[in-house]
């Protein structure tokens, strides 16, 4: 969740082999990365609602799994992404 990369379109040769999954996966996690930029930029209401399409796309992800350790890593992921989401609505609270 670190990286500042703000780019939300797939590059064409970046994706050309990846599964739908993937690629849905992949672009759960530019969510993320926008998040977290945005997050940093100051521009938490922006964030909250990165970070909650983000968990939403993970949550779908994890839904359609039959293997456990897969299931897990996605709803784990999406945990973080509420969790991030939740610390800052309450910092906007106390402002």
């Amino acid at each position: 969740m670190s990286t500042a990369k703000t780019t939300t379109a797939p590059a064409p040769q970046q994706n050309a082999g990846l599964s739908k999954l993937k690629k849905i996966e992949w672009y759960a996690g530019q969510l993320i990365t926008e998040a977290v930029a945005k997050e940093k930029s100051g521009s938490s209401e922006e964030a909250i609602l990165g970070y909650l399409k983000a968990s939403d796309i993970l949550l779908l992800l994890a839904k359609g799994q039959d293997n456990y350790s897969v299931w897990k890593a996605y709803a784990d992921r999406a945990t973080q992404c509420q969790q991030r989401a939740k610390l800052l609505m309450n910092a906007r609270k106390t402002d």
